[in-house]
């Protein structure tokens, strides 16, 4: 499986990435205006095919956000998702410059915290948890 890395995701794109596994979907506008204040962008693909996207979102010094990591169900288990990861977790360190730090937080869907430790990142459920609440209109 030939997996491509491109560091652009189309709004297109991200509408059918999360309508493929079935998140909350969104208006292209409120896509639109996402991925332009994106910090970093992973799109894969498999033989032409969209199979999988993440972003990085953050103030761009101290700390960012890795957020909507998903691969289209047809595609998951073949390690698409860590490489995607792993990928924006290079952008981040390569971006970090001497003698600073950067946090990179994350929410992960229950049950997927195994996933972000293969990539290196802690878990400790008595010390924090994530939380979340939507704001609609």
């Amino acid at each position: 499986m030939n997996i491509k890395l491109d560091y652009s995701i189309s709004s297109d794109e991200f509408l059918e990435m999360v309508e493929s596994v079935g998140w909350k979907t969104y208006s292209r506008e409120q896509v639109e205006k996402a991925l332009k204040n994106t910090m970093y962008m992973v799109k894969a693909t498999i033989d032409g095919k969209l199979a999988g996207i993440g972003r990085v979102v953050g103030d761009n010094s101290i700390v960012c956000m890795l957020t909507d990591i998903c691969v289209k169900p047809e595609f998951q288990g073949h390690g698409i998702g860590l490489k995607i990861t792993l990928e924006l977790k290079k952008l981040i360190e390569e971006n970090v410059s001497t003698g600073e730090k950067m946090q990179i937080e994350l929410t992960p869907t229950a049950g997927k915290e195994a996933f972000y430790q293969k990539a290196g990142f802690k878990y400790k459920p008595d010390k924090i948890t994530g939380m979340y609440l939507w704001i609609k209109k």
